[in-house]
Protein backbone atom coordinates (compact mmCIF):
# COMPACT_ATOMS: atom_id res chain seq x y z
CA UNK A 1 0.00 0.00 0.00
CA UNK A 2 1.98 3.20 -1.11
CA UNK A 3 2.29 5.88 1.44
CA UNK A 4 1.87 9.66 -0.63
CA UNK A 5 1.90 13.13 1.59
CA UNK A 6 0.07 15.73 -0.27
CA UNK A 7 1.10 19.21 0.14
CA UNK A 8 1.25 22.51 -1.17
CA UNK A 9 1.88 26.18 -1.14
CA UNK A 10 5.05 26.63 0.45
CA UNK A 11 5.85 30.02 -0.88
CA UNK A 12 9.49 29.93 -0.12
CA UNK A 13 11.35 33.21 0.40
CA UNK A 14 7.85 34.84 1.18
CA UNK A 15 8.19 38.54 2.92
CA UNK A 16 5.96 38.63 5.85
CA UNK A 17 5.60 42.31 5.58
CA UNK A 18 3.68 42.87 8.45
CA UNK A 19 6.16 42.04 10.76
CA UNK A 20 9.47 44.00 12.15
CA UNK A 21 12.31 43.00 10.32
CA UNK A 22 13.81 40.37 12.63
CA UNK A 23 10.77 38.40 12.98
CA UNK A 24 10.09 38.29 9.03
CA UNK A 25 13.70 36.45 9.17
CA UNK A 26 12.73 34.86 11.64
CA UNK A 27 9.40 33.38 9.58
CA UNK A 28 11.16 33.00 6.78
CA UNK A 29 13.88 30.57 8.34
CA UNK A 30 10.95 28.91 9.34
CA UNK A 31 9.69 28.58 6.08
CA UNK A 32 12.33 27.09 5.22
CA UNK A 33 12.22 24.24 8.34
CA UNK A 34 8.74 23.64 7.38
CA UNK A 35 9.98 22.35 4.25
CA UNK A 36 12.89 20.52 6.20
CA UNK A 37 10.15 19.14 8.77
CA UNK A 38 7.89 18.08 5.46
CA UNK A 39 10.39 16.14 4.27
CA UNK A 40 11.60 14.66 8.00
CA UNK A 41 8.52 13.76 8.18
CA UNK A 42 8.39 11.80 4.96
CA UNK A 43 11.29 9.94 5.91
CA UNK A 44 9.76 8.97 9.06
CA UNK A 45 6.70 7.49 7.81
CA UNK A 46 8.04 5.86 4.93
CA UNK A 47 6.69 7.38 2.64
CA UNK A 48 6.86 6.72 -1.36
CA UNK A 49 5.28 9.77 -2.78
CA UNK A 50 5.02 13.45 -2.23
CA UNK A 51 3.16 15.75 -4.39
CA UNK A 52 3.22 19.24 -4.01
CA UNK A 53 0.67 20.88 -5.70
CA UNK A 54 1.86 24.38 -6.84
CA UNK A 55 3.55 27.69 -4.95
CA UNK A 56 6.44 25.70 -3.73
CA UNK A 57 8.15 28.85 -4.33
CA UNK A 58 6.27 32.90 -3.26
CA UNK A 59 7.79 34.25 -6.31
CA UNK A 60 10.08 33.01 -9.78
CA UNK A 61 13.38 34.53 -7.63
CA UNK A 62 14.80 32.64 -4.23
CA UNK A 63 17.71 33.26 -2.41
CA UNK A 64 21.23 31.17 -3.31
CA UNK A 65 20.28 29.74 0.37
CA UNK A 66 16.41 28.53 0.41
CA UNK A 67 17.21 26.55 -3.26
CA UNK A 68 20.32 25.12 -2.24
CA UNK A 69 18.57 24.11 1.18
CA UNK A 70 15.55 22.84 -1.16
CA UNK A 71 17.77 20.92 -3.84
CA UNK A 72 19.73 19.24 -0.26
CA UNK A 73 16.43 18.25 1.18
CA UNK A 74 15.33 16.22 -1.51
CA UNK A 75 18.70 14.38 -2.57
CA UNK A 76 18.69 13.52 1.72
CA UNK A 77 15.79 11.15 0.78
CA UNK A 78 16.56 9.33 -2.43
CA UNK A 79 13.67 6.39 -2.05
CA UNK A 80 11.28 8.99 -1.82
CA UNK A 81 9.66 10.38 -4.86
CA UNK A 82 8.95 14.32 -5.42
CA UNK A 83 6.38 15.27 -7.94
CA UNK A 84 5.86 18.88 -8.58
CA UNK A 85 2.94 21.03 -10.11
CA UNK A 86 4.06 24.65 -10.81
CA UNK A 87 1.48 27.18 -9.51
CA UNK A 88 0.66 31.02 -10.47
CA UNK A 89 3.03 31.89 -7.89
CA UNK A 90 5.86 30.24 -8.94
CA UNK A 91 5.18 29.11 -13.10
CA UNK A 92 7.44 26.93 -15.10
CA UNK A 93 9.12 29.63 -17.69
CA UNK A 94 11.82 29.84 -19.27
CA UNK A 95 13.80 31.61 -16.54
CA UNK A 96 12.07 30.18 -13.41
CA UNK A 97 13.91 28.57 -11.01
CA UNK A 98 12.64 24.84 -12.03
CA UNK A 99 15.25 25.94 -15.41
CA UNK A 100 17.93 26.74 -13.35
CA UNK A 101 18.28 24.55 -10.91
CA UNK A 102 19.62 20.86 -11.14
CA UNK A 103 17.59 18.53 -9.02
CA UNK A 104 18.09 15.32 -8.29
CA UNK A 105 17.01 12.76 -10.07
CA UNK A 106 13.89 11.81 -7.51
CA UNK A 107 12.40 15.26 -8.21
CA UNK A 108 9.93 15.29 -11.10
CA UNK A 109 8.12 18.72 -12.15
CA UNK A 110 5.42 19.00 -14.88
CA UNK A 111 6.76 21.82 -17.68
CA UNK A 112 3.91 21.93 -20.07
CA UNK A 113 -0.04 23.48 -19.33
CA UNK A 114 -1.22 20.15 -21.13
CA UNK A 115 -1.58 17.07 -19.06
CA UNK A 116 1.08 14.61 -18.52
CA UNK A 117 2.33 11.69 -16.43
CA UNK A 118 4.83 10.49 -14.84
CA UNK A 119 4.58 6.83 -13.93
CA UNK A 120 5.69 4.89 -11.04
CA UNK A 121 5.07 1.10 -11.58
CA UNK A 122 7.33 0.09 -8.57
CA UNK A 123 4.94 1.04 -6.41
CA UNK A 124 1.68 1.15 -8.59
CA UNK A 125 0.86 4.79 -8.97
CA UNK A 126 0.49 7.05 -12.33
CA UNK A 127 0.19 11.08 -11.04
CA UNK A 128 -0.71 13.64 -13.85
CA UNK A 129 -0.79 16.69 -13.39
CA UNK A 130 0.59 20.54 -15.18
CA UNK A 131 2.16 23.27 -14.98
CA UNK A 132 1.27 27.62 -14.70
CA UNK A 133 3.65 28.26 -17.70
CA UNK A 134 2.54 31.92 -16.50
CA UNK A 135 0.86 33.90 -13.89
CA UNK A 136 -2.59 33.31 -15.83
CA UNK A 137 -3.59 30.17 -16.22
CA UNK A 138 -7.76 30.01 -17.88
CA UNK A 139 -7.84 27.01 -19.65
CA UNK A 140 -9.40 23.61 -18.40
CA UNK A 141 -6.49 20.80 -18.33
CA UNK A 142 -9.62 18.43 -17.86
CA UNK A 143 -10.52 18.69 -21.13
CA UNK A 144 -8.42 15.85 -22.56
CA UNK A 145 -7.69 13.54 -20.33
CA UNK A 146 -5.71 10.59 -21.50
CA UNK A 147 -6.65 7.02 -21.25
CA UNK A 148 -5.59 6.01 -17.39
CA UNK A 149 -4.51 2.14 -16.46
CA UNK A 150 -7.17 1.07 -14.27
CA UNK A 151 -5.14 -1.74 -12.22
CA UNK A 152 -3.11 1.33 -11.36
CA UNK A 153 -3.76 4.31 -8.67
CA UNK A 154 -4.12 7.32 -10.46
CA UNK A 155 -3.56 10.88 -9.11
CA UNK A 156 -3.83 14.94 -10.13
CA UNK A 157 -1.61 17.18 -8.69
CA UNK A 158 -3.59 20.14 -9.41
CA UNK A 159 -3.01 24.28 -8.41
CA UNK A 160 -6.40 25.34 -9.25
CA UNK A 161 -9.45 27.61 -8.33
CA UNK A 162 -12.74 25.54 -7.63
CA UNK A 163 -14.30 28.62 -7.05
CA UNK A 164 -15.71 29.36 -10.87
CA UNK A 165 -14.45 31.75 -12.63
CA UNK A 166 -10.43 32.44 -12.19
CA UNK A 167 -7.30 33.28 -13.45
CA UNK A 168 -5.73 30.43 -11.65
CA UNK A 169 -7.02 27.25 -13.81
CA UNK A 170 -10.86 26.99 -12.76
CA UNK A 171 -11.83 23.74 -12.38
CA UNK A 172 -14.88 22.55 -10.92
CA UNK A 173 -16.40 19.66 -8.49
CA UNK A 174 -18.16 18.08 -11.62
CA UNK A 175 -14.52 18.28 -13.32
CA UNK A 176 -13.27 16.29 -10.67
CA UNK A 177 -16.36 13.82 -10.61
CA UNK A 178 -15.86 13.09 -14.53
CA UNK A 179 -12.40 12.89 -14.81
CA UNK A 180 -11.97 9.18 -13.50
CA UNK A 181 -8.70 10.08 -11.23
CA UNK A 182 -8.65 8.27 -7.83
CA UNK A 183 -7.10 11.40 -5.95
CA UNK A 184 -7.09 14.74 -7.08
CA UNK A 185 -4.21 16.44 -5.13
CA UNK A 186 -5.93 20.39 -4.60
CA UNK A 187 -3.11 23.50 -4.35
CA UNK A 188 -3.66 26.98 -4.28
CA UNK A 189 -6.15 27.61 -1.23
CA UNK A 190 -4.30 27.74 1.96
CA UNK A 191 -6.95 26.56 3.77
CA UNK A 192 -7.03 23.24 4.03
CA UNK A 193 -9.82 21.19 3.16
CA UNK A 194 -11.42 17.82 4.25
CA UNK A 195 -11.12 15.03 1.66
CA UNK A 196 -13.87 14.65 0.15
CA UNK A 197 -15.92 12.33 -2.92
CA UNK A 198 -17.30 13.13 -6.53
CA UNK A 199 -18.39 10.77 -8.71
CA UNK A 200 -15.84 8.10 -7.31
CA UNK A 201 -12.65 10.85 -7.15
CA UNK A 202 -11.37 11.71 -4.03
CA UNK A 203 -10.42 15.61 -3.77
CA UNK A 204 -8.97 17.76 -1.34
CA UNK A 205 -6.75 21.28 -0.60
CA UNK A 206 -4.34 20.37 1.53
CA UNK A 207 -3.45 23.75 2.83
CA UNK A 208 -0.30 25.74 3.27
CA UNK A 209 2.04 24.40 5.18
CA UNK A 210 2.93 27.43 7.45
CA UNK A 211 0.52 30.59 7.76
CA UNK A 212 1.39 33.74 6.47
CA UNK A 213 -0.96 36.46 7.44
CA UNK A 214 -3.93 36.91 9.35
CA UNK A 215 -5.78 35.55 6.41
CA UNK A 216 -4.74 32.18 6.83
CA UNK A 217 -5.50 31.16 10.43
CA UNK A 218 -5.30 27.70 12.03
CA UNK A 219 -3.26 24.97 12.16
CA UNK A 220 -1.39 23.52 9.08
CA UNK A 221 0.01 20.79 7.65
CA UNK A 222 -0.21 18.00 5.09
CA UNK A 223 -2.74 15.44 4.05
CA UNK A 224 -1.24 11.65 4.43
CA UNK A 225 -3.12 9.53 1.52
CA UNK A 226 -2.85 5.09 2.11
CA UNK A 227 -4.35 3.76 -1.23
CA UNK A 228 -4.30 0.32 -2.56
CA UNK A 229 -6.21 -1.50 -5.22
CA UNK A 230 -7.55 -4.35 -6.13
CA UNK A 231 -9.11 -5.77 -9.00
CA UNK A 232 -9.47 -2.06 -9.75
CA UNK A 233 -11.70 -0.83 -6.44
CA UNK A 234 -9.59 1.80 -4.48
CA UNK A 235 -9.33 1.24 -0.79
CA UNK A 236 -8.33 4.65 0.89
CA UNK A 237 -7.49 6.00 3.84
CA UNK A 238 -6.87 9.89 4.90
CA UNK A 239 -5.29 11.91 7.86
CA UNK A 240 -4.20 15.34 8.24
CA UNK A 241 -1.02 16.08 9.94
CA UNK A 242 0.69 19.33 11.34
CA UNK A 243 3.78 20.45 10.24
CA UNK A 244 3.45 24.37 10.68
CA UNK A 245 6.12 25.88 13.56
CA UNK A 246 3.82 28.80 14.30
CA UNK A 247 -0.24 29.73 13.57
CA UNK A 248 -1.69 32.88 13.05
CA UNK A 249 -4.87 32.98 14.91
CA UNK A 250 -7.95 35.96 16.25
CA UNK A 251 -9.49 36.10 19.05
CA UNK A 252 -11.88 38.16 20.65
CA UNK A 253 -11.83 39.60 24.40
CA UNK A 254 -14.78 41.19 26.75
CA UNK A 255 -13.14 43.54 28.98
CA UNK A 256 -16.42 45.41 30.75
CA UNK A 257 -15.50 45.96 33.89
CA UNK A 258 -11.74 46.40 33.67
CA UNK A 259 -10.40 49.48 35.58
CA UNK A 260 -6.51 49.42 35.30
CA UNK A 261 -3.76 48.20 32.84
CA UNK A 262 -2.93 45.61 35.21
CA UNK A 263 -6.28 44.79 35.68
CA UNK A 264 -6.54 44.69 31.60
CA UNK A 265 -2.85 42.50 31.04
CA UNK A 266 -4.64 39.67 33.45
CA UNK A 267 -8.24 39.74 31.25
CA UNK A 268 -6.14 39.16 28.65
CA UNK A 269 -3.56 36.59 29.83
CA UNK A 270 -6.67 34.69 31.12
CA UNK A 271 -8.33 34.72 27.37
CA UNK A 272 -4.99 33.39 24.99
CA UNK A 273 -4.68 30.91 28.04
CA UNK A 274 -8.38 29.63 28.01
CA UNK A 275 -8.29 29.89 23.84
CA UNK A 276 -4.71 27.51 24.49
CA UNK A 277 -2.96 30.20 22.65
CA UNK A 278 1.36 30.28 23.38
CA UNK A 279 4.81 31.05 21.99
CA UNK A 280 3.55 29.41 18.92
CA UNK A 281 0.94 31.92 18.59
CA UNK A 282 0.91 35.15 16.19
CA UNK A 283 -2.44 36.81 16.97
CA UNK A 284 -4.95 39.16 16.72
CA UNK A 285 -6.83 40.73 19.28
CA UNK A 286 -9.82 42.30 19.33
CA UNK A 287 -10.94 44.03 22.83
CA UNK A 288 -15.12 44.37 23.04
CA UNK A 289 -17.03 45.53 26.08
CA UNK A 290 -17.96 48.86 27.61
CA UNK A 291 -15.64 51.04 29.57
CA UNK A 292 -16.29 54.24 31.60
CA UNK A 293 -14.64 57.07 30.17
CA UNK A 294 -13.20 57.76 33.43
CA UNK A 295 -10.80 54.74 33.13
CA UNK A 296 -7.51 55.11 31.34
CA UNK A 297 -6.45 52.03 29.54
CA UNK A 298 -3.30 51.40 27.23
CA UNK A 299 -3.87 48.64 25.40
CA UNK A 300 -0.96 49.23 23.30
CA UNK A 301 1.96 49.24 25.63
CA UNK A 302 0.59 45.13 26.41
CA UNK A 303 3.52 43.16 24.58
CA UNK A 304 3.29 39.60 22.97
CA UNK A 305 5.75 38.72 25.36
CA UNK A 306 3.77 39.97 28.31
CA UNK A 307 0.76 37.57 27.01
CA UNK A 308 3.36 34.27 26.29
CA UNK A 309 2.64 34.92 22.30
CA UNK A 310 5.35 35.08 19.54
CA UNK A 311 3.33 38.17 17.69
CA UNK A 312 0.03 40.16 18.79
CA UNK A 313 -1.84 42.73 17.79
CA UNK A 314 -4.98 44.50 19.57
CA UNK A 315 -7.58 46.09 17.92
CA UNK A 316 -9.44 48.53 20.66
CA UNK A 317 -13.24 47.69 19.89
CA UNK A 318 -15.15 48.60 23.48
CA UNK A 319 -16.88 51.45 23.64
CA UNK A 320 -17.53 53.98 26.57
CA UNK A 321 -19.99 53.08 29.42
CA UNK A 322 -22.25 56.17 29.35
CA UNK A 323 -25.23 57.36 30.53
CA UNK A 324 -26.70 58.11 27.04
CA UNK A 325 -30.01 60.14 28.48
CA UNK A 326 -27.76 62.32 30.44
CA UNK A 327 -25.54 63.39 27.98
CA UNK A 328 -28.24 64.11 25.82
CA UNK A 329 -29.40 66.41 28.10
CA UNK A 330 -26.57 67.90 28.84
CA UNK A 331 -26.78 71.73 28.09
CA UNK A 332 -22.31 72.12 28.17
CA UNK A 333 -19.66 71.54 25.40
CA UNK A 334 -19.65 67.30 26.60
CA UNK A 335 -23.50 67.45 25.13
CA UNK A 336 -23.07 69.22 22.18
CA UNK A 337 -20.62 66.64 21.61
CA UNK A 338 -22.63 63.82 22.32
CA UNK A 339 -25.32 64.80 20.20
CA UNK A 340 -23.26 65.63 17.35
CA UNK A 341 -21.87 62.30 17.09
CA UNK A 342 -24.84 60.23 18.23
CA UNK A 343 -26.41 59.73 13.98
CA UNK A 344 -22.91 57.57 14.14
CA UNK A 345 -23.29 56.05 17.55
CA UNK A 346 -26.74 55.03 16.54
CA UNK A 347 -25.66 53.83 12.79
CA UNK A 348 -26.05 50.58 11.32
CA UNK A 349 -22.30 50.55 9.98
CA UNK A 350 -20.29 48.58 12.85
CA UNK A 351 -17.16 50.96 11.94
CA UNK A 352 -18.94 54.12 11.89
CA UNK A 353 -19.94 53.55 15.40
CA UNK A 354 -16.50 52.97 16.31
CA UNK A 355 -15.17 56.07 14.91
CA UNK A 356 -17.77 58.01 16.85
CA UNK A 357 -17.20 56.09 20.41
CA UNK A 358 -13.36 56.52 19.95
CA UNK A 359 -14.27 60.09 19.07
CA UNK A 360 -16.76 60.75 22.43
CA UNK A 361 -14.29 58.91 24.51
CA UNK A 362 -11.31 60.70 23.54
CA UNK A 363 -13.48 64.36 23.42
CA UNK A 364 -14.70 63.52 26.92
CA UNK A 365 -11.07 63.07 28.52
CA UNK A 366 -9.84 65.89 26.60
CA UNK A 367 -12.49 68.12 27.95
CA UNK A 368 -11.53 66.78 31.71
CA UNK A 369 -8.04 67.62 31.05
CA UNK A 370 -6.81 64.12 30.11
CA UNK A 371 -3.65 64.22 28.14
CA UNK A 372 -5.46 62.03 25.02
CA UNK A 373 -1.85 61.78 23.33
CA UNK A 374 -1.25 58.52 25.54
CA UNK A 375 -4.92 56.65 24.48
Amino acid sequence: MPKIIHAADVHLDAPFSILDIQKAQVRKNELRAAFSSLVLFARTEKADLVILSGDLFDSGFATKETTAHLVSQFASLPDCRFVIAPGNHDPLTPRSLYKKEVFPKNVYIFEEETLSCFSFPEIGVDVYGYAFTSERYTDNPLKNIPPMSRGRINILAAHADLGGNSENCPLSVQDIARSGFDYVALGHIHKGTDVKVAGGTYYAYSGCLEGRSFDECGIKGVIVAELTKHGGQLEASFSKRRLCKRHYEKLSADITGVDSDEVLTERLRSAVAAAGYGADVLLRLRLTGKISPDIKLHPSRITAQMLGLFYLEIEDASSPLLSYDELKNDISIRGALFRELLPMLESENEEERQIAADALRLGLAALDGEDVVDF
